[in-house]
């Protein structure tokens, strides 16, 4: 009698475990298929500064041709642009490398850890460091170089400034998606273990 409630009580405990380790398995798919829709987030940066660039690479020597800058801006302009791209594919690469779905979720804290600080960086270091000298240059081109007489230098200066400005706040919320998607990425795997 006694073996039979022995027997019985081994049962429903290895029962118990296999529901446990489903139940496990469900909640690691659950948590890989959320991070799979926050990398989208972050791949979609990425492809949006990739068009930036081939856009840039494409406009700049028309306008160039048109006389509007020098051929030295533009292709300093295009070789920034160029050293952007670069950067966006160094700073994504081990992201892209990883898998979701097979990697052990501390790897994947630890990638996504160092894509936002290397992401960080870039914002506050590099993109200061290469717009600055940029927008000074371009300013000097198109508001004080071929300014027709009589026109106001500030008055030509004005539409790139906005226009700056604009680029800068889209560039700047391109970034806190991306940072934001890698912070919930990591914000799941710590709640997680």
């Amino acid at each position: 009698m006694e073996e039979l409630n022995f027997d019985e009580m081994r049962d429903q405990i290895t029962l118990l475990k296999q529901k446990l380790d489903r139940q496990e398995i469900v909640n690691d798919s659950l948590l890989r298929e959320a991070m799979r829709g926050k990398m989208g987030a972050i791949n979609w940066t990425k492809y949006k500064s990739y068009i930036c660039v081939a856009l840039c690479i494409i406009f700049y020597p028309v306008m160039s041709w048109a006389g509007v800058f020098s051929n030295a801006f533009v292709f300093a302009t295009c070789a920034m642009m160029l050293f952007c791209a670069y950067g966006t594919y160094y700073v994504h690469r081990p992201v892209d490398r990883m898998d979701l779905m097979t990697d052990d979720l501390a790897t994947v804290a630890k990638v996504m850890a160092k894509f936002r600080k290397q992401y960080n960086q870039w914002l506050f270091y590099v993109t200061p460091a290469l717009l600055i000298p940029w927008l000074s240059w371009a300013l000097y081109e198109y508001a004080w170089k071929n300014a027709p007489d009589g026109v106001s230098h500030w008055m030509l200066a004005l539409p790139i400034l906005i226009g700056a400005a604009i680029g800068g706040l889209i560039g700047y919320h391109w970034h806190c998606k991306a940072v934001d998607a890698a912070d919930n990425i990591i914000r799941q795997i710590e709640e997680e273990n």
